[in-house]
């Protein structure tokens, strides 16, 4: 699977790697920011594991959708019929923000319920 997730951050273009990278740093930055919530019981870290229950799903949808309505645009302009395996790229890189994306809310929605278990007498989930 790493490699099949590598081949999609080589073969997508800058604003996409640019996601990715985000996408795949989100869910390390995650449980660092928990940790540091728990430990510190500042609001900041707590405040951005909340927001990436819902930054890292949209910003994986958003994507996927952006990709999606390109690689219909590029089809329909194509003066030929492009095979299963000439559109296989454009669908795993698709899948892998819409995968990624969720991944990310699902690690944060984790670490704010460990976060809120973590405060005594506060359950914010």
């Amino acid at each position: 699977m790493p490699e099949a997730l590598w081949s999609v951050f080589e073969n997508a273009a800058a604003p996409q790697r640019i996601v990715l990278a985000l996408l795949y740093a989100a869910p390390p930055a995650t449980l660092v920011s928990a940790a540091l919530a728990i430990r510190t019981r500042r609001e900041a870290w707590r405040r951005i594991v909340a927001e990436l229950r819902i930054v890292g799903p949209a910003l994986g949808v958003f994507m996927a959708g952006l990709n999606s309505f390109h690689m219909g645009q590029t089809i329909q302009k194509l003066p030929f019929d492009p095979t299963l395996k000439q559109v296989a790229p454009g669908i795993f890189e698709i899948a892998t923000f819409a995968s990624l994306g969720a991944f990310v809310g699902l690690v944060a929605v984790a670490a704010h319920v460990a976060v809120s278990f973590s405060t005594p007498g506060e359950r914010t989930y």
